[in-house]
């Protein structure tokens, strides 16, 4: 059941006041047991977080994608201490040359200016790479659940 539950949390959620109710009738199963299922998942760290997905330019807010080159060994304490910026919202650590990537959403252009120039002056990262993107092709992902 937790597979259906999961496979259907990927698709729209009703814009109601009980939005899990439609749901639970969709899988057959009462809004109850629904969501003792999805807090269980929390619980468990299967779900981190039921949360929207938005286009942050169609808002009129501004993105890029940067990579930084880290020694291997403080890689976990840089990658915390960028967290620290709220307009960072994905951190990924990765086996490469540039071996901590990271995308910034902000109001606009001139605050993720900021927040770059502020981490271009650590001096942990010995390079900075920003990627700002020319075309946006695909904004969700659903995954199988298998």
């Amino acid at each position: 059941m937790d597979k259906r539950i999961l496979e259907r949390l990927q698709q729209d959620i009703y814009f109601v006041e009980r939005p899990w109710k439609p749901m639970a009738r969709e899988l057959d199963i009462s809004e109850v047991f629904l969501l003792q299922r999805l807090c269980r998942m929390k619980e468990n760290g299967v779900i981190r977080r039921i949360s929207a997905t938005f286009n942050p330019a169609r808002l009129g807010f501004a993105s890029t994608l940067a990579a930084a080159k880290v020694a291997p060994e403080i890689v976990d304490q840089v990658a915390e201490r960028l967290n620290g910026y709220h307009e960072i919202t994905h951190n990924y650590r990765r086996d490469s040359e540039y071996n901590l990537w990271f995308t910034l959403v902000a109001r606009n252009r001139r605050v993720i200016s900021r927040v770059i120039n502020r981490i271009r002056q650590y001096r942990d990262i010995n390079s900075l790479i920003v990627l700002p993107a020319i075309r946006l092709f695909k904004i969700d992902a659903k995954f199988p659940i298998k």
